[in-house]
């Protein structure tokens, strides 16, 4: 049985810095904290069962799928940073719209998703290796 997650203070010491901005960029896409990345991540690794940590994020899920036509209209192509039933934020700069949303509301999960239509194709940044 998993145990539910406790606040606690994640330490990435030893880590390349930019293996810590790959994940601190991965959790805002997916709305989480990095203490819920990292412990998805390792229950993965270790087999152990997923823990439903998209909880906070299912109404602000639902109302988003609900209002998509009329958000599609004004935010088409935009990331938009929900929280709460309402849009907080919208930029076309996915890591600006990140850091101006926890700035202001601070470390919590907020879904922000890429505002596209149903048949539109989304192109996602890969991570590259950098030679040494």
């Amino acid at each position: 049985m998993a145990q539910p997650l406790r606040n606690t203070t994640l330490y990435l010491r030893g880590i390349p810095t930019d293996l810590v901005r790959e994940l601190k960029a991965r959790a805002a896409r997916q709305g989480l904290t990095l203490t819920a990345l990292a412990t998805t991540a390792l229950a993965r690794a270790l087999g152990a069962p997923p823990q439903d940590d998209l909880g906070p994020l299912e109404a602000d899920m639902a109302w988003y799928e609900a209002h998509k036509r009329s958000l599609l209209r004004r935010y088409a192509g935009e990331y938009l940073a929900v929280a709460d039933r309402r849009v907080l934020d919208h930029d076309a700069d996915f890591s600006a719209l990140a850091a101006r949303v926890f700035a202001k509301v601070g470390v919590r999960p907020v879904f922000m998703p890429q505002c596209v239509g149903p048949n539109q194709i989304v192109h996602l940044r890969s991570p590259r290796r950098v030679p040494a």
